[in-house]
């Protein structure tokens, strides 16, 4: 029988964001090492404990489920603290823009005053974000950066400074033992297969045979290290002392986003094409990092070359299993006669090439098609060709559907919310009792109430509201109006940025990928 290794001289180490990526690892790591390692995650990111799940029988291995915006107290003294809480995913970071700020900020302070109480030394894990979309070849520690404060991206990109700030003032102010390091972007096993980041949509298509989608033209550079080199930089760091930070953590070798797609392609040996597509806002158009101080400091350097590594992750996405990419939608009309709530489909299908986009519609002219294949979306006209469609849509849609998803297995639908898409979606629904529903409302869905149209699209949204897992309205004044008829609903405003809502409905969609729950993880 082993001894409790926190009394026989071990550190007891607290891992915030500890389910993650680079948190999983960190978590083997250390445990590995001796050390007792308390894992701290709310599992919004990750949705399931599986990157952990073969250290829970470690009897010096706790995994707490909670969100650091809410205070914590433990019984057992803690030594280190490492804070990695927060997704460096842009889907992910933008699903829920005001919690990923307040993670890096009222998160923050938790886990410093906790640092403070047990006279703990803490880490935290800043990002190259910081840097914003950099006016310089090599950023370096004492490059200020350029970022833009009221971007999609800032919640981030501004949250992890304020949470270097609230460092720094912690340490100036109360003594507390800190060190900061700025992590460049890495790469390695147990990578979220649907994170939305450039190297794992790179390989995970290449290895589908899927076209590879670079945003921009190609050019921009990224340097990516290997995620061992990455652990050995923050264990040098941790363990050394009169050096708080920051310092920067990856590897200087650059290389453009074309060059890396083809290199991958490559590798995999993959038939598949690349394409480009329009950049996200305040995409940096460079990332390679300084690393002299590391060098000076801590005699750190990466070993790992891109070849080797990219060798072992491919290899890691070759034994799991990769997704289908399919999303089933019901709208009232679709192409060629698009409302604002439609071209939010055709928007999102056009920035999602490699997922397969198919839709229930009516068909309301006589001259369309019944079906029609249109790139990748696959679209469904029911339907005589006159204003009766409607009516044939809400009940014969859910049919379908049904015929469709036993062929495909659609993971969730999407309604683009009109009285008579909405009425096939939820008999689908209720045909098909694990699949998750995703509504959005715009401003035409909301009309006068008193009549008995009106009452009756009313009884249709109550029932839809209860029926989602996901709720996106086009403004927020809408949100008044809906919690009139259904108040036990949260409602997610889509941001006025096109892209940011293409970004949130990705999110949402990896989620679903991913999830082992019946229910969306959104932090409450």
């Amino acid at each position: 029988m082993s001894k409790n290794i926190s009394a026989s001289g071990g550190k007891t180490i607290l891992i915030t964001g500890g389910a993650g990526f680079i948190g999983s690892h960190l978590c083997e790591k250390y445990l590995k090492q001796g050390h007792r390692v308390i894992c701290l995650d709310n599992l919004q990111t990750t949705s399931s404990t599986k990157n952990i799940d073969h250290l829970l029988s470690n009897r010096n291995f706790k995994f707490v489920k909670h969100d650091i915006i809410k205070p914590i107290k433990f019984k057992e003294p803690i030594d280190w603290i490492f804070n990695l809480a927060c997704s460096g995913s842009y889907t992910a970071y933008q699903y829920d823009p005001i919690h990923t700020t307040k993670t890096n900020t009222v998160g923050a302070i938790n886990m410093l005053e906790l640092a403070r109480k047990n006279n703990s030394r803490i880490m935290q894990f800043s990002t190259s974000e910081i840097y914003g979309d950099p006016l310089v070849e090599k950023q370096s520690e004492s490059y200020n950066g350029n970022v833009n404060p009221l971007g999609p991206r800032a919640c981030y990109d501004e949250g992890k400074r304020c949470a270097e700030t609230l460092f720094m003032d912690y340490y100036r102010e109360y003594g507390v033992d800190i060190k900061i390091i700025r992590i460049f972007n890495t790469y390695g096993p147990k990578m979220d297969i649907n994170d939305g980041r450039a190297m794992t949509n790179f390989i995970v298509n290449a290895l589908a045979g899927k076209e590879v989608v670079i945003y921009g033209d190609g050019s921009y550079t990224r340097s990516f290290q290997y995620i061992d080199d990455l652990l050995s930089g923050i264990d040098l760091m941790m363990n050394k002392d009169g050096f708080t930070g920051p310092v920067n953590l990856g590897n200087p070798g650059e290389i453009t986003m074309l060059d890396l797609a083809n290199k991958i392609i490559d590798k995999v040996r993959s038939k598949s094409k690349i394409v480009m597509q329009e950049k996200p806002t305040d995409d940096p158009k460079r990332r390679c990092p300084d690393i002299s101080l590391a060098k000076e400091k801590l005699g750190w350097e990466p070993k790992i070359s891109l070849v080797e590594g990219l060798e072992r992750t491919i290899g890691y996405f070759k034994t799991i299993e990769l997704p289908e990419k399919r999303v089933l939608a019901f709208t009232i009309k679709y192409y060629p006669d698009f409302g604002p709530a439609e071209q939010a489909v055709a928007d999102l299908a056009r920035t999602m090439p490699d997922t397969e986009f198919h839709i229930i519609t009516g068909r309301f002219k006589k001259n369309l098609l019944k079906f029609e294949k249109i790139n990748n979306t696959y679209i469904y006209r029911l339907g005589l060709g006159s204003k009766l469609d409607k009516y044939i849509l809400a009940l014969g849609g859910a049919f379908v559907a049904k015929r469709l998803n036993k062929k495909y297995n659609f993971k969730f639908i999407w309604s683009v919310m009109s009285s008579y898409g909405a009425i096939a979606a939820l008999f689908f629904k209720m045909f098909t009792k694990n699949i998750l529903l995703l509504l959005i409302f715009s401003q035409s869905e909301i009309r006068q109430r008193g009549t008995f149209k009106a009452r009756l699209a009313a009884l249709i949204y109550k029932i839809a509201l209860k029926s989602a897992d996901s709720v996106y309205l086009s403004d927020i004044s809408l949100e008044r109006n809906l919690k009139l008829i259904e108040p036990n609903v949260d409602f997610f405003v889509r941001q006025d940025n096109q892209k940011s809502f293409v970004n949130q409905v990705r999110y949402a969609y990896a989620k679903l990928l991913n999830q082992q729950e019946k229910k969306l993880q959104r932090p409450k």
